[in-house]
């Protein structure tokens, strides 16, 4: 209660100076100029077309936390639930406001009590669900005060997390009691939540993120590549940053050893999607390849035939549906602040390996307690990993077993609906 006080306080003081930062701020001034209308607009398209449904608010401040609630908004009946989808980025609002996943779109206002109480007069809903962990305490607690059920989707509280800290611990502890339910992916999840929240409150129902990357396999068939892609095996490199290249391409050198005629010899591509594709990060792969003596080719100058054995892709946006070209992929960012999404590979049975901070994601240490997601520490390391491919069985083994842990997490979104609708 006294960190609520504090925070509001806080709140108050930095209110002038985040009204200037916003103005002097291209998306904040959108934010602003946008958010009564967006509200007015949402609430004028539940007083024609609400009828007797119930009112259910979904939160998401950007595009990946829209992601995970996608499968959940294609998935609830609209006869029986009005549903009202709120943004805080302006970038994902102007992409998504005329989605057909939900009846109304809004900018989510700033955390003051008083917008908070202004937002929650405006609609009474009678859900009021976060995914994730972007949590505002005013708009959590006056969503109960207004009778709302709170519900917080897909929650995820790794062990190092700055919520258990001492100082921090207790204030979360009372955040957390506002919700009525606290839906998580794993048990070893819910351990770590139990830590600020009581057991009862907790269910494990699984993450939505499995079902939404199923889904949009289903709903792209296009291809990326001319069809002699399938002509080799391939191994992605995905959303590598700079941290990753000396493991990376240590390893490389050591497989391929001569260079482009090894790649060419042994029939395999090796396809590099960096995180940024920014002309200083594509000369740093540039460099990295030369040094090893590859060939290289550009994605956006491919036409009808793939001229090299190694392709840089220069395209954003697009990475998840690469992977299903892969055998085998190394996922970026597991010597930086975070390896990134695991699933995007697993889905399309690539046998897949990450550097050793995978902390932060759930599915990750899954599968690596599995060991079907191989950790690299080194150039030695992923030289290893890159050895399965000369191993058709165990390469074959390890793609099932893939199959199988995402098989056993698919649906959930499902769950999600009957855990917190009945």
């Amino acid at each position: 209660m006294i960190g609520y006080f504090l925070y509001n306080i806080i709140l108050l003081i930095l209110f002038p100076f985040i009204y200037i930062g916003f103005i002097f701020h291209n998306k904040g001034r959108e934010h602003l100029l946008q958010q009564l209308k967006s509200i007015r607009d949402a609430k004028k398209i539940m007083i024609e077309k609400k009828n007797s449904r119930k009112v259910v608010i979904f939160h998401a401040a950007s595009a990946g936390e829209f992601e995970q609630i996608k499968p959940i908004l294609k998935r609830i009946d609209r006869d029986k639930y009005f549903l009202l989808q709120t943004f805080y980025s302006p970038t994902i609002y102007n992409k998504e406001k005329n989605t057909i996943l939900a009846d109304a779109i809004c900018y989510h206002p700033l955390d003051f009590i008083w917008s908070a109480i202004y937002f929650f007069w405006v609609f009474k809903p009678d859900f009021f669900i976060i995914t994730r962990h972007d949590i505002w305490p005013n708009h959590l607690i006056f969503a109960k005060l207004f009778g709302a059920r709170t519900h917080l989707i897909n929650a995820n509280l790794h062990k190092e997390s700055l919520r258990l800290i001492s100082g921090f611990k207790e204030s979360n502890k009372w955040l957390f009691r506002k919700f009525d339910s606290i839906l998580t992916g794993s048990e070893r999840l819910k351990n770590n939540l139990m830590k600020i929240v009581r057991k009862g409150k907790i269910e494990v129902s699984g993450d939505s993120r499995f079902d939404q990357i199923i889904d949009r396999i289903g709903d792209r068939n296009s291809d990326c590549f001319p069809k002699d892609i399938y002509n080799s095996q391939n191994i992605i490199l995905g959303s590598i940053i700079p941290s990753d290249y000396n493991v990376i391409f240590q390893g490389i050198k050591k497989f391929f050893p001569q260079g482009k005629k090894s790649l060419a010899e042994q029939k395999r591509r090796i396809i590099i999607v960096p995180h940024e594709i920014r002309p200083l990060h594509l000369k740093k792969i540039e460099k990295e390849l030369n040094k090893i003596d590859m060939q290289y080719a550009y994605f956006s100058d491919i036409k009808n035939k793939i001229p090299e054995n190694i392709i840089i892709v220069d395209s954003v946006g697009i990475l998840a549906d690469l992977y299903k070209y892969g055998d085998v992929a190394y996922v970026g960012a597991g010597f930086g602040a975070g390896v990134h999404s695991v699933i995007e590979p697993a889905v399309h049975k690539c046998v897949v390996s990450f550097g050793p901070n995978i902390s932060i994601l759930d599915e990750a240490i899954s599968m690596h307690d599995l060991q079907i997601g191989i950790m690299v520490k080194n150039g030695e390391d992923f030289f290893e990993f890159l050895k399965i491919l000369d191993n058709p069985e165990e390469l074959t083994k390890l793609k099932e077993q893939t199959t199988n842990f995402i098989d056993k997490n698919i649906n959930n979104s499902n769950h999600i609906i009957s855990l917190i609708f009945g």
